[in-house]
């Protein structure tokens, strides 16, 4: 299964999606309260990385590198 982020069109960033962190899930919320009155989609990150930035801040997971 390949991991899932949100990512928001018109400022090129993304946030992986780690369901399991609640950690996480705090960020996404703070990454969705910033892009308001952006677009933000789910996509599979295979299609933003090279792309899109990464969020500066990913709830303390680990970048999916460094997961294998």
């Amino acid at each position: 299964m390949s991991l899932r982020c949100r990512a928001c069109i018109k400022c090129k960033t993304y946030i992986i999606i780690h369901a399991d962190n609640p950690i996480n899930q705090i960020e996404i919320k703070k990454f969705e309260r910033k892009h308001t009155n952006h677009t933000i989609v789910t996509m599979d990150l295979n299609e933003v990385k090279g792309v899109y930035s990464p969020n500066t801040n990913n709830g303390g997971a680990k970048p999916p590198e460094e997961n294998d």
